[in-house]
């Protein structure tokens, strides 16, 4: 049976727990073929621990592979 919740549009942002007392977060968005960064308010780095720079991995592989998805369309368009 085919499923009735679909995701219907690419994933365009992650977002990532950071190693704070704070659980400060920070978010990878894909657009218009490049990759934006956003880091929590009011800090300059972020410290990823082992888990964390797993999860930091998959999502940058995901998110260039968006980009590189984004960048193939607009090139063929």
């Amino acid at each position: 049976m085919e499923p009735i919740i679909k995701v219907t549009t690419p994933k365009r942002e992650w977002l990532l727990r950071c190693y704070s007392d704070k659980e400060d977060v920070l978010s990878l968005e894909v657009q218009d073929g490049g990759i934006d960064v956003f880091l929590p308010s009011g800090v300059d780095g972020v410290r990823l621990e082992a888990d964390q720079i797993a999860a930091f991995r998959e999502a940058l592989d995901e998110a260039i592979a968006r980009a590189e998805a984004d960048l193939r369309a607009a090139a063929t368009a």
